[in-house]
């Protein structure tokens, strides 16, 4: 009974670590300040990949800011023209292999009296979407997917384009560790403890 004790201790302690060990891999809120940067093609962590569409990066410091106190942010639909299918289309630089993954982003409408855009995104074969009317304010979600395939997080507002997309910020992913990983770990220290608590006994034979 005193081994078992600290084992199921272990255990409990592995599964609570693990819901909060998520390890950060992507983060990015378009932080760069100043004009509005229209047709915007990239930060070194996502990069515009859908010509003839584009994406805009508007917010603070420019003439769109339509959540002020957000900082920048990206408008998904940029200023390329009308009738672009994708409408625009970022791609992480970094490319993700298979797992557990979290996905947290801020997505709002288009605050321009336009009809509902559709937002896409994905990772590997994980893929979901999100229609937002034009007053949607800027809400965070939240996504846990594992995905059997290699893939970059890729984020696309599907058209046609009339520059007037949702608007993205606080993108931030997380790798999550395999069930096995923790498993192992778990036995590991298990195995650590019961050879100090064999240690510890045969010291007390001897001193009896």
């Amino acid at each position: 009974m005193k081994v078992l004790v600290p084992l199921v201790a272990l255990i409990a302690l592995g599964a609570s670590v693990q819901t909060s060990s998520a390890a950060v891999v992507l983060q990015d809120n378009f932080g760069a300040t100043g004009a509005d940067q229209l047709n915007w093609a990239g930060d070194g962590v996502f990069t515009s990949t859908s010509p003839p569409g584009s994406v805009d990066l508007i917010g603070a410091g420019g003439g769109f800011d339509f959540f002020p106190g957000n900082g920048n942010y990206i408008d998904l639909d940029g200023s390329t023209g009308s009738g672009n299918n994708p409408a625009g289309q970022l791609t992480s630089v970094m490319t993700f292999g298979p797992g557990s993954y979290t996905l947290t982003f801020s997505l709002g409408g288009n605050h321009r009296g336009a009809a509902a855009q559709q937002t896409v995104f994905s990772l590997g074969d994980f893929s979901n979407s999100l229609t937002l009317d034009s007053s949607a304010l800027l809400t965070s979600y939240t996504y846990s997917f594992t995905t059997t395939t290699t893939g970059q997080l890729v984020f696309t507002e599907t058209g046609p384009s009339d520059q007037q997309g949702n608007i993205l910020d606080n993108v931030v992913l997380s790798a999550v560790p395999e069930p096995s990983t923790w498993a192992m770990m778990i036995l590991g220290f298990f195995g650590v403890g019961f050879v100090a608590y064999r240690r510890k006994n045969q010291s007390s034979l001897r001193l009896a």
